[in-house]
């Protein structure tokens, strides 16, 4: 494990959640982006619910101990950062709690990247099997900040007595403005493909489907072809599928990872690039078009239970490692057989790190990598490479280049093998070496950018904000 760290990363806040803290998200929509939801999970104590069920016709038995969880909505007020705001426990906190509401133990949630009825919303996964949809509306009256007002619910559990987990979501429409459709992943092993109609906002079952021998611990959508979802199991397996089929058989199986498979993301700024992680302490980054292996292999000293790209760039990855708290990976330039240098770590949770996102407020995000004016080489570049089609077995695990059988990755120098089952059209030369110069030029000028965050953690029932310095 190359480590790079430096003393780069800073707590600014403490909150206590009250009950165990796995899941945080930062709002995507503009106008809305100082938003952030925390959900949490909370086993019933033993004690508690003896004393309820001690008079029971069912109380010789184990008795069933519920599992709760609240979901927190805070507001982040930038102008209140300062290094002092985190120990000034009379000052001004940056984030302020506007919510907190009792539900069921939250496992995952997610926001709709793009508004639904012209408002943010979030999807909660839940521990009775449940995927309910809230809007985000400004507070009523004089009272700053905003509120949670529930759309609608949907159960993936047949039977109201069947005990299932809604363990992970993922929303389609992260790249395109796509039909608003879920996939959830369950304690049963199953994938959920859900649709959501964007009028009423009812959500309806497309497609169940068994996955996994164990539990589905994840499932995520590839955000440049929606049609393709991965899933990974405490079977130890990452397997693709295609659900304009039946999904009868995966795509490809990996048993690439040595235990379960518990976080998955698609690059939304990079195509054909995804981040795999594990309970065997390893993150793998996976050129999709050839998935027979990864094209590197991190050792992070903990669980992967989450990871996630940076929203502007792609060439951060930030990785919850359980036992080993949170760190951020270089993903700038991949090269085959080699892990990716950590470049800052953040161990400030003192219990199991789950949950963590990147602050996408505008004015406090950098805008790292991005090259300021976009040219004609830039679109010419994008559009080529966009224009892939799958084969007619649905096998997305190879791709092919018109010119060539290999092609240059945009995130290193090393051609990739890959067959002739699907076509990527050439790219002159001349854009590639353009567009490469004017993202190099952009890359050495990333000095003194602040990055925020949010991160949780278990048993200790915190969340943090905190900054990475680069």
């Amino acid at each position: 494990m190359e480590c790079n760290t430096t003393n780069n990363t800073e707590q600014v806040q403490y909150v206590d959640t009250e009950y165990s803290a796995d899941s945080v998200e930062w709002c995507p929509i503009d106008g809305f982006k100082d938003v952030l939801a925390c959900g949490t999970y909370q086993l019933e104590d033993a004690a508690q619910d003896s004393n309820q069920d001690e008079n029971s016709s069912s109380s010789q038995s184990q008795p069933h101990r519920r599992r709760l969880g609240k979901l927190f909505l805070y507001t982040l007020h930038a102008d209140d950062i300062s290094s002092e705001s985190a120990s000034d426990a009379t000052g001004n906190k940056p984030l302020q709690e506007n919510q907190a509401l009792e539900m069921p133990a939250i496992l995952d949630m997610k926001w709709c990247c793009q508004s639904i009825s012209d408002r943010p919303c979030l999807a909660v996964a839940n521990a009775e099997g449940q995927v309910i949809l809230y809007s985000t509306l400004p507070n009523d009256g004089n009272r700053e900040g905003y509120r949670l007002e529930q759309l609608s619910s949907h159960s993936i559990v047949p039977s109201p007595d069947e005990q299932c987990l809604a363990l992970s979501l993922d929303w389609a429409n992260a790249k395109w403005n796509s039909p608003s459709q879920i996939v959830v992943s369950d304690s049963k092993g199953k994938l959920n493909l859900l649709d959501v109609t964007s009028d009423t906002v009812a959500v309806t079952s497309l497609l169940q489907w068994d996955a996994h021998g164990f539990e589905a611990w994840i499932a995520a959508f590839d955000y440049w072809q929606p049609s393709i979802v991965y899933s990974g199991g405490d079977d130890c397996r990452f397997k693709g599928w295609d659900v304009r089929t039946p999904c009868y058989k995966p795509t490809f199986v990996s048993k690439s990872h040595q235990m379960g498979v518990c976080s998955i993301q698609s690059n939304v700024n990079r195509e054909h690039l995804l981040a795999t992680g594990s309970y065997d302490e390893n993150i793998l980054v996976w050129d999709t078009r050839q998935m027979r292996q990864p094209l590197s292999e991190t050792p992070i000293g903990g669980g992967v239970w989450r990871l996630k790209w940076h929203p502007k760039h792609g060439r951060l990855l930030l990785a919850a490692a359980m036992h080993n708290g949170f760190h951020i990976l270089d993903c700038d330039t991949i090269t085959e057989n080699e892990s990716q240098p950590i470049v800052a770590s953040y161990m400030e949770h003192k219990s199991l790190a789950y949950g963590v996102d990147w602050c996408r407020q505008d004015g406090i995000t950098s805008n790292y990598g991005i090259p300021s004016n976009k040219t004609d080489d830039t679109d010419q570049l994008q559009d080529a490479l966009s224009q892939c089609s799958v084969d007619d077995s649905g096998d997305t695990s190879g791709a092919a280049c018109n010119a060539s059988k290999t092609t240059q990755r945009r995130t290193g120098d090393e051609p990739i093998q890959v067959s002739p089952k699907r076509t990527v059209p050439s790219v002159d030369a001349s854009v590639l070496q353009r567009t490469k110069a004017n993202n190099e030029t952009d890359i050495s000028a990333k000095t003194d950018i602040e990055e925020f965050l949010a991160s949780c953690s278990f048993y200790d029932h915190s969340l943090h904000l905190w900054k990475f310095k680069h």
